[in-house]
């Protein structure tokens, strides 16, 4: 029996289901205290210059309150993530002990470190971390490094936040240790742990966007891993209606036409895009397809006939 099964998984849910919820939830809030965003919606005509943008913006409460709501939480987000990064990697040892590849779980923080740290020849690493070794190797660095940082929050309270910045200064073997998080950088090392989390609970795919995302993600926060950035350009993620009107029984989208006005749009950025392509039949809309961002067809121009793609066919 594969060690890391869906009874692996239920286990791990056991041990994260009120942490993440808690995350989740102080992050959401502070997203909104800060302003949010819906995605922008790209309307193009098939090989037509021009292209329509609508950009939906969303402002919450005023910056003071928003701040001091923050402000408060800020704390309590960060020793969250990082308590979320314990489970996992404690979830790990107990699933190897289980497997009788290791004797038992340490206690201790610091114990459990250095068993990972020592025994990484013989510990079997959950599947994300075979497929993608950057993962647990970053995730790893998060977990070693910010340890300090932790205890002086929970212990010693030795740490400030102002503006939204957290200031957490510690003392290990006889050195003084500061590090400062703003709102971005904190935000950053909350996607991350939480995207972790659910990519090993299988509610989450590491496809091509998400991982853009998460080396997007972890260049922000290279002051904590300690590691090479990546040079992620920042991902973006669009939606696209594509007008293609039809030709000879045939709807013929040409999506290098997409991509290119796209990189015209946003020079900046890494752009991904969920697509819905409307056949238009005399001008008038007759049949639709939507694509989510991992499933859009790699295709230069993708010929459409009305019995293609069935799966992803939606209501006129």
């Amino acid at each position: 029996m594969p060690i890391y099964d869906g009874s692996a998984q239920t286990r791990l849910r056991e041990k994260l289901d009120y942490e993440l919820w808690l995350l989740e939830f102080v992050s959401q809030s502070q997203e909104r205290l800060a302003g949010g965003s819906n995605l922008s919606t790209i309307t193009l005509t098939n090989r037509q210059p021009g292209a329509n943008e609508a950009i939906t913006v969303t402002d919450f409460l005023g910056a003071g309150e928003s701040m001091k709501i923050v402000d408060a939480t800020t704390p309590l987000t960060f020793t969250a993530s990082y308590k979320i990064l314990d489970m996992i990697f404690e979830w790990i040892l107990e699933e190897n002990r289980n497997d009788g590849r290791i004797m038992q779980v340490p206690w201790r923080f610091y114990e459990k470190i250095e068993t990972i740290r020592k025994g990484k020849t013989q510990l079997m690493l959950p599947p994300l971390f075979l497929s993608q070794r950057y993962v647990e190797k970053y995730l790893f660095a998060l977990y070693a490094n910010l340890l300090k940082f932790r205890n002086e929050i929970v212990h010693k309270h030795r740490f400030s936040v102002s503006g939204g910045k957290l200031r957490i200064d510690a003392f290990e073997d006889g050195q003084s240790h500061t590090v400062e998080l703003d709102p971005e950088e904190l935000g950053a090392f909350v996607r991350i742990v939480v995207a972790s989390a659910n990519i090993l609970l299988g509610d989450l795919s590491l496809g091509l966007r998400e991982d853009s995302l998460f080396k997007w993600n972890l260049d922000r926060i290279e002051k904590l891993h300690l590691l090479g950035r990546f040079g992620q350009r920042k991902p973006l993620l669009v939606d696209v209606v594509l007008k293609v009107n039809e030709q000879g029984g045939l709807f013929a989208a040409d999506l290098k036409f997409v991509r290119e006005t796209l990189s015209r749009i946003y020079p900046d950025s890494n752009v991904r895009f969920n697509l819905k392509i409307v056949g238009l039949v005399k001008d008038q809309p007759s049949i639709r397809w939507f694509f989510p961002v991992n499933f859009v067809p790699r295709d230069d121009v993708l010929e459409l006939r009305p019995d293609a793609y069935e799966e992803h066919r939606t209501a006129v």
